[in-house]
Protein backbone atom coordinates (compact mmCIF):
# COMPACT_ATOMS: atom_id res chain seq x y z
CA UNK A 1 0.00 0.00 0.00
CA UNK A 2 1.51 3.66 -0.89
CA UNK A 3 0.55 5.81 1.52
CA UNK A 4 0.69 9.43 0.71
CA UNK A 5 3.16 11.69 2.45
CA UNK A 6 0.93 14.31 2.95
CA UNK A 7 -1.95 12.39 3.98
CA UNK A 8 -2.48 13.91 7.12
CA UNK A 9 -2.90 17.42 5.55
CA UNK A 10 -4.89 16.10 2.92
CA UNK A 11 -7.29 15.01 5.87
CA UNK A 12 -7.40 18.23 7.41
CA UNK A 13 -7.92 19.85 3.89
CA UNK A 14 -10.91 17.74 3.93
CA UNK A 15 -12.27 18.83 7.66
CA UNK A 16 -15.35 21.75 7.90
CA UNK A 17 -14.97 24.28 9.95
CA UNK A 18 -17.94 22.58 12.16
CA UNK A 19 -15.76 19.18 12.26
CA UNK A 20 -13.42 20.89 14.71
CA UNK A 21 -10.14 18.99 13.80
CA UNK A 22 -7.51 20.81 15.73
CA UNK A 23 -4.61 18.07 14.95
CA UNK A 24 -4.49 14.64 12.48
CA UNK A 25 -1.31 11.94 12.83
CA UNK A 26 -0.70 9.12 10.48
CA UNK A 27 0.64 5.88 11.96
CA UNK A 28 1.56 3.28 9.33
CA UNK A 29 0.79 -0.51 10.67
CA UNK A 30 2.74 -2.75 7.78
CA UNK A 31 0.05 -5.25 6.49
CA UNK A 32 -3.03 -3.31 8.41
CA UNK A 33 -3.28 -0.74 6.41
CA UNK A 34 -2.83 3.02 8.63
CA UNK A 35 -4.44 4.21 11.86
CA UNK A 36 -5.77 7.54 11.57
CA UNK A 37 -5.12 9.87 14.99
CA UNK A 38 -7.76 12.62 14.55
CA UNK A 39 -7.89 15.17 17.30
CA UNK A 40 -11.24 17.04 17.60
CA UNK A 41 -13.19 19.86 19.79
CA UNK A 42 -15.94 18.18 20.90
CA UNK A 43 -17.94 16.97 23.82
CA UNK A 44 -19.10 13.63 23.65
CA UNK A 45 -17.08 10.83 22.63
CA UNK A 46 -19.77 9.80 19.79
CA UNK A 47 -19.56 13.29 18.07
CA UNK A 48 -15.82 12.43 18.46
CA UNK A 49 -16.19 9.24 16.60
CA UNK A 50 -18.98 10.04 13.88
CA UNK A 51 -17.01 12.82 13.13
CA UNK A 52 -13.59 10.99 12.31
CA UNK A 53 -15.49 8.26 10.57
CA UNK A 54 -16.72 10.94 7.99
CA UNK A 55 -14.02 12.73 7.56
CA UNK A 56 -12.06 10.00 7.02
CA UNK A 57 -15.01 8.55 4.77
CA UNK A 58 -14.77 12.15 2.66
CA UNK A 59 -11.18 11.04 2.18
CA UNK A 60 -11.58 7.27 0.54
CA UNK A 61 -14.99 8.45 -1.35
CA UNK A 62 -14.76 8.10 -5.04
CA UNK A 63 -13.91 11.37 -5.47
CA UNK A 64 -11.09 11.63 -2.84
CA UNK A 65 -7.89 11.82 -2.33
CA UNK A 66 -8.22 8.06 -1.65
CA UNK A 67 -10.20 6.06 -3.67
CA UNK A 68 -9.91 2.27 -3.37
CA UNK A 69 -9.29 2.86 0.14
CA UNK A 70 -11.96 2.14 2.78
CA UNK A 71 -12.35 2.98 6.52
CA UNK A 72 -12.10 -0.04 8.70
CA UNK A 73 -13.48 1.24 12.09
CA UNK A 74 -13.94 4.82 13.96
CA UNK A 75 -13.46 4.80 17.67
CA UNK A 76 -11.93 7.02 20.17
CA UNK A 77 -9.77 6.85 23.92
CA UNK A 78 -11.37 8.68 26.40
CA UNK A 79 -9.23 11.25 27.75
CA UNK A 80 -9.63 11.57 31.40
CA UNK A 81 -9.51 15.17 32.23
CA UNK A 82 -6.79 16.80 34.65
CA UNK A 83 -6.45 15.05 38.08
CA UNK A 84 -8.42 11.79 37.01
CA UNK A 85 -4.90 10.43 34.91
CA UNK A 86 -5.42 6.88 36.79
CA UNK A 87 -8.74 6.64 35.35
CA UNK A 88 -9.06 4.24 32.27
CA UNK A 89 -12.56 3.65 30.59
CA UNK A 90 -13.96 1.17 27.90
CA UNK A 91 -16.80 0.67 25.90
CA UNK A 92 -18.95 -2.19 26.59
CA UNK A 93 -18.06 -4.28 23.30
Amino acid sequence: MCIPQNLADLLRSLAHPDDRVEHVVIHPRPGHGVTVGVYLLTERLKDAEETAARLCGRAVDAIGPLPGWRVGRSEAPLLAPYGLEGLWLSPDP
